[in-house]
């Protein structure tokens, strides 16, 4: 169970440099279709704090394509993560922690953004049984901490209802949305990365998922994918799913252009989404991972969707499969 606390810092005096405390906040201006991430990471044990603002409005496989970008890894860790504010411009304030919170930001190039974020749900606790059915019976979906290890990590991902105004270089977009935020703690070696695919999907107030998926794309396609955690959220009431997941997804280059996924709660309702490229770019949350950060369009049923779709690879598995010298090929096409 996550209680307000817990959004504040969780290190305890033997936590080490190692540990980090990680906010990581999507919103969409869908009418303009133009989608923002915003991700903050502090190193509470050595004093410092990145940031990073990403905002996105066409479908690229580089950043030069991205509307704004700002990243700052060298910044003054700040004295709480309720209510800090950055050098970037950067400004999080939680008015009911942890469930809703204000967003505000300054970039200098005529970027700005005020963002209220409303809690459709109480966060869902990924190291909680009542909340997710294999809490502590896989590996955490950070690097280096082992099923049954015992630790003073926490993650919880949490859908909310984003609204307010999106400026980019003196042009206003609404933004009106409902995405996944999610805050996490813990001993993180920022040197080993997993493969794995984050992926929500949002149908209306009504019916949203979110899910944990870790990758092996060493393996045969049909086996590529897990489901570690993650929740449907259907007429305001939260269920997790379970382990059982048909998943598989298509990539030129490293952009994800297709997804399948068939996922199962814990009351045996089974959903079955598809999802097709929309807008997206890459995103380096740590320099040892790329994170294909696409927004794509979801269908079920007869009902069209939205949701954030990062598909995250391990840069040193990256340089192993892919690493190539002048006349060796570059192959684009890779499922």
């Amino acid at each position: 169970m996550i209680t307000p606390q817990m959004v504040d810092f969780q290190n305890g005096a033997d936590a080490g440099p190692a540990w980090v405390e990680t906010l990581l906040i999507p919103f969409i201006a869908r009418e303009a279709n133009i989608y923002c991430l915003i991700y903050v990471c502090v190193r509470p044990g050595l004093g410092v704090m990145a940031n990073q603002v990403w905002i996105c409005g066409s479908l690229s496989d580089n950043r030069s394509d991205l509307l704004h970008y700002q990243d700052n890894q060298h910044l003054p860790a700040p004295q709480r993560l309720t209510d800090f504010g950055s050098d970037i411009g950067l400004r999080v304030r939680f008015t009911n922690a942890p469930r809703d919170f204000t967003l505000d930001y300054e970039g200098g190039d005529g970027t700005a953004f005020h963002i209220d974020w409303k809690g459709l749900m109480d966060p869902f606790d990924i190291h909680d049984p009542n909340h997710s059915p294999q809490a502590a019976q896989v590996e955490d979906m950070h690097a280096d901490i082992s099923v049954g290890q015992s630790h003073k990590a926490g993650h919880y991902d949490l859908t909310g209802h984003a609204t307010g105004t999106l400026t980019i270089r003196g042009k206003t977009y609404t933004v009106d949305s409902i995405e996944r935020m999610d805050h996490s703690w813990g001993p993180r070696n920022p040197t080993i990365i997993k493969n794995m695919y984050i992926v929500s999907a949002t149908f209306g107030e009504d019916l949203f998922f979110h899910m944990i998926c870790p990758w092996n794309p060493d393996l045969p396609k049909a086996n590529q994918f897990q489901l570690t955690h993650g929740y449907v959220c259907e007429n305001g009431q939260v269920h997790g799913l379970t382990s059982e997941v048909e998943m598989t997804s298509q990539h030129l280059g490293l952009p994800c252009v297709g997804l399948q996924m068939t996922v199962k709660d814990v009351r045996g309702k089974s959903w079955r989404m598809n999802a097709s490229p929309n807008l997206g770019a890459p995103w380096m949350p740590y320099p040892s991972a790329i994170t294909y950060n696409g927004l794509m369009n979801f269908f079920m049923d007869g009902r069209e969707g939205y949701g954030v779709v990062l598909a995250n690879y391990s840069l040193p598995w990256l340089n192993a499969k892919k690493g190539r010298l002048t006349e060796e090929l570059c192959p684009k096409i890779w499922v």
